[in-house]
């Protein structure tokens, strides 16, 4: 994944980093979307995001049961002209999310420049989560198989079993360092490629027509790393950890396709 295929299959790509939380965060903004403007990212949308909170602590140790509050954040979306990349913006996070995916280095080169953006007008203290997540469309082409693509221990029993497929689901989690995790996700289906729901609710930029033209049988290979530690707020230190997911991720994504597949799509 570090270096650019012809034929990629990458579609959807994320990373957010989270940091103190600014609660009068909105009160900057015209300041952070002047800067964000100016770094070619012109789009601007505001939503408000809901949060269902429940105390705990002395009330119900009392016998009385928790009270309910909903909270609510504003969500800041900074987009390019073309609409296919986007910062997201919340009290604690930022997140940049694309559909035109080139390579890692000029991904992260544009997230830790929003991210200089935030410190700059923020002045942030620390980080506590670093996550990136990818989603690759297999989608085999005329008289071919997802077996040519993926290695046997994620094409799951449906090829084995009678009836028609719903879905088939591999998951695999394994524990990284600085307390982080990966979870490596297959999921096989009939149907256009889409979007987990938890993504399609941000209001991500489009998917790139090219992935869902094709109504047949696909795997979505899903992999996301992330690691939480609280530390000082430091670019360099944050591209370096950066680098350590997504090697953790370019090697599940080898371990789950075939040489063929990297043929295929190099």
């Amino acid at each position: 994944m570090g270096k650019k295929m012809k034929n990629a299959p990458v579609y959807f790509t994320v990373v957010q980093v989270r940091f103190n939380p600014v609660l009068n965060i909105e009160s900057y903004l015209p300041a952070i979307q002047e800067r964000m403007r100016g770094s070619h990212f012109p789009d601007f949308k505001q939503t408000t995001m809901q949060q269902l909170i429940i105390q705990h602590g002395s009330v119900v140790e009392a016998g009385q049961p928790p009270k309910p509050s909903i909270a609510t954040s504003a969500r800041c979306i900074f987009g390019s002209m073309d609409r296919n990349t986007e910062f997201v913006l919340e009290n604690n996070a930022l997140a940049l999310q694309t559909t035109a995916y080139e390579t890692s280095d000029t991904f992260f080169r544009i997230l830790l420049d929003g991210l200089t953006i935030i410190h700059d007008v923020l002045h942030l203290e620390y980080t506590e989560r670093i996550g990136l997540r990818y989603l690759d469309a297999v989608l085999p082409k005329v008289k071919e198989s997802l077996s040519a693509y993926l290695t046997p221990g994620v094409l799951g029993l449906g090829p084995k079993l009678e009836g028609k497929l719903a879905h088939s689901y591999s998951e695999t989690i394994t524990l990284i360092k600085n307390g982080g995790q990966l979870v490596s996700r297959v999921i096989i289906q009939d149907g256009r490629v889409g979007l987990p729901f938890e993504i399609a609710a941000t209001l991500a930029p489009n998917i790139n027509p090219k992935f869902t033209a094709s109504e047949d049988r696909h795997a979505i290979i899903d992999t996301d790393a992330f690691c939480e530690q609280r530390e000082t707020f430091e670019l360099a230190k944050i591209g370096k950890k950066l680098a350590v997911l997504h090697t953790e991720i370019e090697n599940a994504f080898r371990a789950t396709v075939t040489p063929f597949a990297l043929k295929a799509w190099a």
